[in-house]
């Protein structure tokens, strides 16, 4: 019976042990002690226990870093109570300081070798290349393709044997869809969603992937989601657009121009909010509104032909021609001297008529254009076999 409570005593030691070998350092890093966590961590190692060791070493080095040279060498601070660690990354940019090397590539591969069945640490080799491939991007020591091969291989092989999180699952998707392998791409996705409901990106790309399929009520479901739980301004704008040409695309315009508005709220002057803004203030007539938003497209590049055509074929697909031809009319009027932006007006005037085929107003605005063109540009210039081609 003692024999027998003696070695309960042991293994339940050992699996207390384990379970809180960490405490300690956890409560360092709960402190922002970083930088004494680390070397706590560093202090802990043995031959035993080096696979545990270092995966949590990982861990710390991809969330936790002051600095980082290539991912291959660290640098960790202690943090005082009302800072962050962005704003130390953010200066550490500029600064030399101490880091401790820890070339995570070398290490996972040769843990892995002598021990082919812990699947924890194919999911750490995962998480590692992951995190590579969002910092670094094209600018790594090997190439994209390769940081993205390694990402999956080694995520595949740890969720093939039952270690995951909503981040691998994720980055699964992600590949499959990069490789445009839809119906793997979704299983994954919906498996990271199932695991974690509020991490934003899924969501994003499953809009993306739903968009694509023409299933745009699921594609509205997410982009609504992504947009709600995306905490940066960037993201955040990109799924509010995309939530707002879904709803466009369902024909809920009503809605569509109020999340549109939120979304120029975020990011102001954006020409992708206008495009779709303008789209869904023509649909429900609101030809003021339409045409103020189309001053606001065509005052960010009045040069641009895709921005032109893009107004044009809009107020023409909605049958709004008189509306557009007096808003660039307007324009004439407001402007006598400079020819070369006449020139450019009657010509997109010229477009405009050539949708509605009407041969004899197109002809007039062209041959208005070559006019003007004529007193700023030389005859070589491109813009006059572009009027040449028109005419005929």
């Amino acid at each position: 019976m003692i024999k027998f409570l003696f070695s309960f005593l042991i293994c339940f030691s050992f699996i207390c042990n384990g379970n809180n070998s960490f405490s300690d350092v956890d409560s360092l890093i709960e402190k922002k002690q970083f930088l004494d966590a680390w070397k706590l961590l560093s202090s802990k190692e043995s031959k035993s226990n080096k696979e545990q060791i270092n995966i949590k070493k990982i861990d710390m080095c991809l969330k936790y870093f002051t600095k980082s040279i290539s991912h291959q060498a660290f640098a960790f601070t202690n943090l005082k109570p009302d800072e962050n660690i962005i704003q130390k990354r953010n200066l550490a940019e500029t600064k030399l300081i101490p880091t401790f090397p820890f070339k995570i590539d070398v290490i996972i591969d040769s843990l892995i070798r002598e021990n082919p069945e812990n699947y924890n640490l194919y999911k750490s080799k995962g998480d590692y290349y992951y995190d590579i491939f969002i910092l670094f991007g094209k600018d790594w020591i090997i190439n994209k393709q390769e940081v993205l091969r390694r990402m999956y291989t080694a995520y595949k092989k740890a969720d093939e044997n039952g270690k995951n999180d909503y981040i691998s699952l994720y980055a699964l998707g992600y590949f499959h869809n990069l490789n445009s392998e839809t119906n793997k791409a979704i299983n994954y996705f919906k498996r990271s969603v199932s695991l974690d409901s509020n991490y934003a990106p899924t969501h994003y790309n499953m809009a993306y992937i739903y968009t694509e399929l023409d299933s745009n009520n699921l594609a509205l479901k997410h982009a609504l989601s992504a947009y709600g739980k995306y905490k940066y301004i960037t993201y955040k704008n990109n799924a509010c657009q995309m939530a707002g040409s879904i709803l466009g695309k369902l024909e809920r315009h009503n809605e569509a121009v109020s999340v549109l508005l939120d979304c120029d709220r975020l990011i102001p002057s954006t020409y992708q909010t206008y495009y779709y803004l303008l789209n869904s203030f023509l649909k429900l007539n609101k030809t003021k509104e339409a045409l103020l938003t189309a001053n606001n497209m065509f005052s960010l590049d009045w040069k641009s032909h895709t921005i032109n055509t893009d107004i044009i074929e809009f107020f023409i697909k909605t049958n709004h021609l008189t509306e557009l031809i007096s808003f660039y009319q307007t324009k004439l009027k407001n402007e006598k001297f400079d020819m070369e932006f006449r020139g450019h007006i009657q010509l997109h005037i010229a477009q405009a008529y050539s949708l509605v085929n009407e041969d004899k107003y197109k002809v007039k605005y062209i041959n208005e254009a070559k006019e003007s063109f004529t007193a700023c540009y030389d005859k070589s210039h491109p813009i006059f076999r572009v009027l040449n081609k028109m005419i005929k």
